[in-house]
C-alpha cells in the first residue's frame, strides 16, 4: 500500500514543493514596506509654486498628503491630479488632502503652507517576480512529478 509520505519522497515532487515554499517566501519578502514622511513648509509670493519634492512623490507609493495654506489676504489656485480648486484666504487657513503633488499659483497676496506627506516604499518588490517564476516552476515539477508518480503506481 502507498502512503501520502512516499509520495512526499517522489523527487519531482519533493522539489516542485520546495520551489512552491521558496515562493511563498519570496513573495512575503517582496511586500516588506518602508514607511517614510516628508514635511515642507514656507511662505509663497505671488506666481506659480510646485509644493513638494517630486523625487520623494516618485519613489514612494503615497498614503496620504495633507496641505494646509494660511494667510491674511490672499487669492490661490491650487492644482493637483486633475482637480483645480480657488480660494479666497481672508484671516484664515484651509486644510485640503491633495491627489498629487500640488502646484500653487498664488494671485495675490502672500501665502504660509504647511504640506506633510506620508509615504511607503517596497525596496524587495522585484522579487515578487521571483516568487512567481518559482511558483510556476513549483507547480509544473509537482504536476509532472504527480503523474510520473502514478504511472510508476500503476507498472509497479
Amino acid at each position: 500500500m502507498v502512503t501520502f509520505k512516499d509520495a512526499l519522497r517522489y523527487p519531482l515532487i519533493k522539489a516542485g514543493l520546495l520551489f512552491l515554499f521558496l515562493a511563498i517566501i519570496l513573495a512575503f519578502i517582496s511586500m516588506y514596506g518602508v514607511p517614510k514622511s516628508g514635511n515642507w513648509h514656507g511662505n509663497l509670493q505671488q506666481g506659480q509654486h510646485l509644493i513638494g519634492d517630486s523625487q520623494f512623490e516618485k519613489e514612494y507609493f503615497i498614503n496620504n498628503r495633507t496641505l494646509t495654506l494660511y494667510s491674511q489676504n490672499a487669492s490661490v489656485i491650487i492644482v493637483h491630479g486633475n482637480k483645480v480648486d480657488a480660494y479666497r484666504l481672508n484671516n484664515n487657513s484651509v486644510t485640503l488632502n491633495p491627489l498629487s503633488q500640488p502646484q500653487i499659483n498664488v494671485e495675490s497676496g502672500n501665502v504660509s503652507y504647511v504640506y506633510d506627506v506620508e509615504g511607503v516604499q517596497y525596496p524587495y518588490s522585484p522579487l515578487a517576480w521571483v516568487a512567481f517564476i518559482s511558483m510556476l516552476v513549483g507547480s509544473a515539477l509537482s504536476l509532472i512529478g504527480y503523474v510520473r508518480f502514478m504511472e510508476d503506481l500503476k507498472g509497479g
